[in-house]
C-alpha cells in the first residue's frame, strides 16, 4: 500500500510539475485518447482482418501508437510560449499552399478525392489539408492581432488576409469541400472578430469563389459532383445513404444504455467504421449516454479552448486559441450531425477519436497551441 502511496504522489507531483496549462483541457485530450482505443479496436476489426490477412490488431497497435505520438506532440508543443509562433507562421502557410499544390495535380486518390501525398519508403500517407488548417489559423491570427486597432489599407487587406484564405480554402475545396466550407467560416468569424471591414469581407468570399473554380478546372470535378450529389440525395426523403442507413441502425440497437464494449454489430456493414462514423459505433455500444457524454467532452473543450483567452494579454493568443478550439469542435459536431443525419454525408472524422494519422498528429499540435495559449505570459516579447 505504501508503495502504491508513493507512486500516485509521484504521479501527481510529474503531472503538476510537467503539465502546463489548463487541466481540464489536458484531462479531456487524454479520456478521449483512451477511451477511442477501445472504440476504434471494436470498430476496425473487420477491416483489419480482410485487409491484414487476419491480423485483427493491425489498427489497434496502430492507433495506439498515433496516441502516443499525438500526446507527445502535444506536450512539446505545449512548452513553448505561444508567442514564439509569430516567427514560423508563415513559413507554415506558404509551405502548406506548396503542399495543397503538389495534391492537387500529383496527389494520392482515396475514395475519388486527391487529397494525399505519399511518403516515400515508409509508405505512409499525409494529408495537407490538416497542416494547412492549423497554418491558416495561426497567421490569420498573426496578421489580425497586428491591425486589431484598425488602421487596415487596401493592399494590405487584399495581400494577406483576404488573397490567403481564398487561395488556400480554394485550393482544399477541390478535393475536400466540406472541409473549406468550414476553414472559411471560421476564417470569416475571425476576420469579423479583428475588424476587417464588412465590404472586404465580401470580396474574400469571390476570391474563394473564384480559386474554388480554378482549383475543380485544373483537377477533376468529382468532388463538386459528388457533394452537389450528397446534398440531393439529403433534401430527397425518399432515398436514404447506406452509410446513413447503417448508422441510424447502429444507434438505434444502441438504446440509452449500449450493447457493451466491443459488442457492435453494425460495425460490420458500416464502411470504415474506425473513421467517419465512428460516433455511431461509440452509440451503439455505449448507449446515448456515452454519445452524450462524448458530446460533453468536446463542449468542455469549446469551453475552455475559449477561457484560455483569458490567460493571456495579447490579442495575438486570444485569436489563435478561438481560431483551433472552432476548428476541432465544428470538425467534432459535423462529424457528429452526419451521424444523426443533421447534415449530407461530409467525411468528417472526431479529433482525438477516430483512427486517422494525420488528424491525430495535427489536432495534438492545435490543442498544444491552445495549451500554450492557456499557460499566459511566459515571457516577454515585442508586443503583437
Amino acid at each position: 500500500m505504501n508503495f502504491l502511496q508513493k507512486l500516485r504522489e509521484d504521479t501527481q507531483v510529474w503531472f503538476i510539475k510537467n503539465l502546463k496549462g489548463d487541466p481540464w483541457i489536458w484531462g479531456t485530450c487524454i479520456v478521449m485518447l483512451f477511451w477511442s482505443v477501445v472504440v476504434v479496436y471494436s470498430a476496425s476489426v473487420k477491416d483489419a482482418y480482410s485487409q491484414m490477412g487476419g491480423n485483427t490488431e493491425y489498427f489497434l497497435y496502430k492507433h495506439v501508437l498515433l496516441c502516443i505520438i499525438s500526446l507527445v506532440v502535444m506536450y512539446f508543443v505545449h512548452k513553448i510560449p505561444y508567442i514564439k509562433f509569430v516567427y514560423v507562421t508563415r513559413l507554415a502557410l506558404w509551405s502548406s499552399i506548396l503542399l495543397l499544390l503538389f495534391t492537387l495535380f500529383f496527389g494520392t486518390s482515396v475514395n475519388e478525392a486527391a487529397r494525399w501525398i505519399e511518403i516515400p519508403v515508409i509508405g505512409q500517407r499525409f494529408q495537407p489539408s490538416e497542416w494547412a488548417k492549423v497554418a491558416l489559423i495561426a497567421h490569420l491570427s498573426l496578421i489580425l492581432a497586428r491591425h486589431i486597432k484598425g488602421g487596415w489599407n487596401t493592399r494590405e487587406l487584399l495581400l494577406e488576409p483576404l488573397a490567403l484564405v481564398a487561395l488556400v480554402c480554394g485550393l482544399i475545396f477541390s478535393s475536400n469541400v466540406s472541409t473549406a466550407v468550414m476553414l472559411a467560416g471560421i476564417c470569416f468569424m475571425l476576420m469579423f472578430v479583428g475588424k476587417v471591414p464588412v465590404q472586404y469581407l465580401l470580396f474574400t468570399m469571390l476570391g474563394l469563389v473564384f480559386f474554388a473554380a480554378c482549383a475543380i478546372l485544373l483537377k477533376k470535378t468529382q468532388r463538386s459532383g459528388t457533394a452537389q450529389s450528397r446534398i440531393a440525395t439529403f433534401l430527397d426523403n425518399d432515398v436514404v445513404v447506406y452509410q446513413s442507413q447503417q448508422s441510424y441502425m447502429a444507434m438505434a440497437r444502441g438504446g440509452l444504455y449500449g450493447e457493451g464494449v466491443a459488442k457492435s454489430r453494425q460495425r460490420r456493414f458500416l464502411p470504415e467504421p474506425q473513421k467517419d462514423f465512428i460516433f455511431a459505433v461509440a452509440v451503439e455500444e455505449y448507449g446515448t449516454l456515452g454519445g452524450s457524454f462524448l458530446i460533453v467532452l468536446y463542449l468542455i473543450l469549446l469551453y475552455r479552448g475559449l477561457k484560455a483567452i483569458e490567460a493571456t494579454k495579447r490579442p495575438f493568443g486570444g485569436l489563435l486559441s478561438a481560431g483551433l478550439t472552432f476548428v476541432i469542435v465544428s470538425q467534432a459536431f459535423s462529424a457528429m450531425a452526419v451521424t444523426v443525419g443533421l447534415v449530407p454525408v461530409t467525411g468528417q472524422t472526431l479529433p482525438f477519436f477516430s483512427q486517422g494519422g494525420t488528424s491525430l498528429i495535427f489536432t495534438g499540435i492545435s490543442m498544444g497551441m491552445i495549451l500554450s495559449v492557456s499557460r499566459g505570459e511566459i515571457v516577454e516579447e515585442k508586443r503583437i
